[in-house]
């Protein structure tokens, strides 16, 4: 039976007027409420303390990294003093790692933040890599005579240049500019034979004032990546926001190495900042609907890069935003005034590179090492055209990163980059005659992807929000019609 069919009209009105009022009301907490209490329950989650879903999936992520790394075999470096023929370069790999990232040595400060080191490991997956990296082998450029050579390039004093002639001529500590068809394994972890690498770090020993300001590792041998692997202190010390006092500075840098900046560059360029990638803090609505550039701190750069936002990102159905290295990157002032501080050379003589090249000798045992994206992408063309080999395309070459905004957890990762040897005719003997070229050495692409676990975590986040807009609107529009019929009976129907 009708609940109110002997009330007065008056009464019907009233009654019809209030139920109007309460659909509103529910599609305003639908619309409003419900999302805030979402958003608050879920943003707890978002900080870093110990039982909070990012902080345990920083601890040990359920999502799986690899490093690909491809090496450069250059074919023809016995012509590198012949004018008509450019080096020569084929890749190979990539060498493929399963890479795990274990935090340790923790502590939580007052400051609402965390200091912690990370230990890097890397795996071998030869079934996912193209090629043995235990038997392949490769030529590369000898990094410890360039590196030799930059130190007397750069010494005020005549004598040293007399030393170095008289060190590698009279005591076969070389056998060329290259680490000759050495195993891939040794030039990248275990360490190939370096003479010249023991014989400077005896004399260093003997008598130290004779090396000077060379920097010189303590490795057996060299490699590029030689006592890196599960080693916990060559990343360094980071600590950064926990978000406890605000969800959005979570995960943002506040020093490494106990400082707030790096002595390699100058200025905005070398104060640390950033994410380090792996945690972010969510993004406002007002961030999400308009975003900005993306700032990351890379370690093997010693430095803070700035992505460009691209445009949304979508994996598996799962919405999110993406960012990508454009060509300010390694810009050194030629084109975007504010990357003058990447420029390593005295301030009257930058810029010193051509746009495309990032010095990173500073953080490299003084290592004339140049990073570049791969294949020279996007780089002045002049580093291309002095080379045959590389071939760049933006789709296998740029760098990406892609997040979910709302999380901050990172979607897809693919991080590129290229390490370059700066050869030249450096004012010792060996590299007498030889043209100003940058060499590639090998490049690494840190991959990430959100495995469909995690997506349906998130998606499910995601629904929870859209539900509560889409039964606002539904409730809105029940109000509308509600209203009409209200606003009718009481005109026409309900007379008193």
């Amino acid at each position: 039976m009708c609940c109110c069919c002997n009330c007065s009209n008056t009464a019907k009105k009233v009654w019809s007027f209030m139920g109007v009022v309460l659909i509103f009301g529910l599609a305003a907490f639908f619309g409003f409420g419900f999302p805030a209490i979402v958003d608050s329950v879920a943003r707890q989650e978002f900080v870093m303390e110990p039982g909070t879903e990012v902080y345990e999936n920083w601890m040990d992520s359920p999502v799986p990294m690899f490093m690909d790394i491809y090496f450069w075999d250059w074919t023809n470096s016995e012509e590198i003093t012949n004018p008509n023929v450019r080096p020569n370069f084929v890749q190979k790999g990539p060498y493929v790692f399963r890479e795990v990232h274990e935090r340790v040595n923790r502590t939580f400060n007052n400051d609402h933040t965390i200091t912690f080191m990370q230990k890097r490991t890397w795996e071998y997956v030869p079934e996912d890599s193209n090629g043995d990296f235990y038997t392949d082998r490769v030529t590369t450029p000898h990094t410890i005579l360039m590196t030799v050579g930059k130190v007397v390039e750069e010494s005020d004093d005549p004598l040293v240049g007399m030393l170095v002639n008289a060190l590698l001529n009279n005591n076969d500590l070389v056998d060329g500019i290259t680490y000759e068809n050495v195993l891939v394994r040794d030039i990248l972890f275990d360490g190939t034979e370096d003479r010249l690498l023991r014989a400077l770090q005896d004399l260093a020993a003997e008598v130290p004032d004779l090396v000077g300001d060379l920097e010189l590792p303590t490795w057996d041998g060299f490699g590029y990546f030689v006592d890196r692997n599960m080693s916990a202190e060559y990343d360094g010390v980071f600590r950064m926001n926990t978000g406890t006092d605000s969800w959005t500075n979570t995960g943002w840098m506040r020093t490494w190495n106990g400082e707030p900046s790096v002595p390699h560059y100058r200025g905005l360029c070398g104060q640390v900042r950033g994410s380090t990638g792996s945690v972010n803090a969510p993004m406002t609505s007002t961030q999400a609907n308009n975003p900005g550039d993306f700032v990351l701190f890379i370690t093997d750069l010693c430095k803070a890069i700035t992505l460009r936002y691209e445009g949304d990102f979508v994996l598996n159905d799962l919405e999110g935003k993406v960012w990508v290295g454009d060509s300010r990157v390694f810009d050194n002032g030629h084109n975007f005034p504010e990357t003058e501080c990447q420029c390593t050379a005295p301030e009257d003589q930058c810029p010193a590179l051509k746009p495309g090249l990032l010095d990173v000798s500073g953080c490299k045992f003084g290592a004339p090492l140049k990073v570049s994206f791969p294949h020279f992408y996007l780089a002045d063309p002049s580093y291309l055209n002095a080379v045959t080999g590389l071939a760049p395309m933006r789709q296998t070459h740029e760098f990406r990163y892609a997040l979910h905004p709302f999380s901050g957890v990172p979607m897809a990762v693919n991080g590129r980059l290229q390490y370059n040897v700066h050869v030249k005719d450096y004012g010792i003997d060996i590299t007498q005659g030889f043209p100003d070229v940058m060499i590639p050495a090998f490049w690494v692409e840190q991959r990430v992807l959100l495995t469909q676990q995690v997506i349906d975590d998130l998606m499910y986040i995601d629904t929870l929000r859209t539900a509560g807009h889409i039964t606002a609107f539904v409730l809105l529009g029940v109000g509308i019609i509600a209203f009409g019929v209200a606003l009718y009976f009481s005109i026409f129907v309900w007379k008193n």
